[in-house]
């Protein structure tokens, strides 16, 4: 039998619409649109800066967060379990429970929205915008919508 749980973490956007990604493979982060993310038809993304795909593309503060929020539900389970126990046996003469310390939760705290270094970029390949750190965007790179190299500004 299984029981499956699904926890929604928002993710803010800055005040253009970008969210913040972070490739896994060489920590470079940059900013995609939402309505790019959400779309259907994109079915991968390659990092601006070293040009790999991956399937995850999640900062540190969303995989934080996520980590928490699954503690935080296992340490309530746990916790209520032990109450459970110690309930079910407070009259049994033959067994006896008495429930520890309760488990500490971690701090959820909501991902803040992300400003910093980052300029837009326009890619004439698909004809989309991305914002890239300011050194990335000179430096050149490759499109995150269809992975073509492509010269900085």
């Amino acid at each position: 039998m299984s029981n499956d749980e699904n926890f929604e973490i928002s993710i803010p956007s800055d005040n253009d619409g970008f969210i913040v990604l972070k490739c896994p493979i060489c920590s470079e982060k940059f900013m995609i649109k939402i309505q790019d993310v959400n779309d259907d038809s994109l079915i991968d993304v390659w990092c601006p800066k070293c040009g790999l795909k991956s399937d995850n593309y999640l900062d540190d503060d969303i995989n934080d967060l996520a980590e928490n929020i699954i503690q935080n539900y296992i340490a309530d389970l746990l916790n209520n379990f032990s109450e459970d126990l110690e309930r079910t046996f407070r009259n049994n003469k033959d067994i006896q429970f008495k429930g520890g310390k309760k488990i500490d939760k971690e701090s959820e705290m909501p991902i803040g929205r992300k400003v910093g270094d980052f300029e837009e970029k326009r890619y004439l390949c698909c004809d989309k915008v991305v914002k890239l750190r300011t050194i990335s965007k000179f430096e050149g790179g490759y499109c995150p919508f269809c992975g073509e190299l492509v010269d900085g500004d």
